[in-house]
């Protein structure tokens, strides 16, 4: 099946949690994954807007040949569940696992060492992945918007969409930005609409 990596919905509210997101189901026979190779990566990079077009075309035409590419794309797997793994744990009021945050320590790591600093647009100066490895220039992004959510976020925020029906076990992770803290649905034409609508036939359905 082809991947959806350049096309799934981005409702995370930050670069991080989105990233979480193109998996889901973890754990569950509807299990969905969309980030199967290196080029995935790079579509989704692309997609969310932490990769240029042209870095997105030249690694997919390098990929093939890249010695490293599956070694990037384990990596990148590797920070995807760890910050899956912390965002669930806050959007259930536990504590994250040692680990998980041990791997977002490293990742940001390693994209201090992959940016260079350079001025922005709007003045001070920021880290830039226009010139690291396409692949890194994903990384890179999404590691740091992890440790600044972790820095910054109000953690009753961090909230995974309850979303299940018989076909379908969400478990997105996503940034609840609205003024009184009400969102419920990752999406909710999506998956409020489909589990209000499962329930209502089970009550239908259940006997009197």
């Amino acid at each position: 099946m082809p991947s959806s990596a350049a096309g799934l919905t981005l409702v995370g509210g930050v670069l991080a949690l989105d990233f979480a997101n193109s998996a889901s189901g973890r754990g569950t026979a509807f299990a969905q994954e969309h980030i199967h190779s290196i080029d995935d990566l790079v579509a989704w990079g692309s997609h969310a807007g932490c990769l240029g077009p042209a870095a997105a075309m030249q690694s997919a035409l390098a990929s093939a040949a890249d010695p490293l590419a599956t070694e990037v794309l384990r990596r990148a797997l590797r920070l995807r569940e760890a910050i899956f793994g912390i965002g669930s744990a806050i959007a259930n009021g536990c504590e994250p696992a040692a680990n998980d945050l041990d791997i977002i320590r490293l990742a940001v790591r390693d994209a201090m060492a992959s940016g260079a600093l350079k001025r922005r647009s709007h003045g001070g100066y920021g880290l830039d992945f226009g010139d690291a490895p396409p692949a890194a220039a994903v990384i890179g992004p999404v590691a740091l918007s992890a440790l600044d959510m972790l820095e910054t976020a109000d953690f009753a925020r961090i909230k995974q969409c309850p979303g299940r029906t018989p076909n379908n076990d969400c478990q997105w992770l996503f940034l609840d930005v609205s003024k009184n803290n009400s969102r419920r649905w990752c999406d909710m034409a999506t998956c409020g609409n489909r589990t209000k609508s499962h329930r209502h036939r089970a009550r239908k359905q259940a006997p009197a």
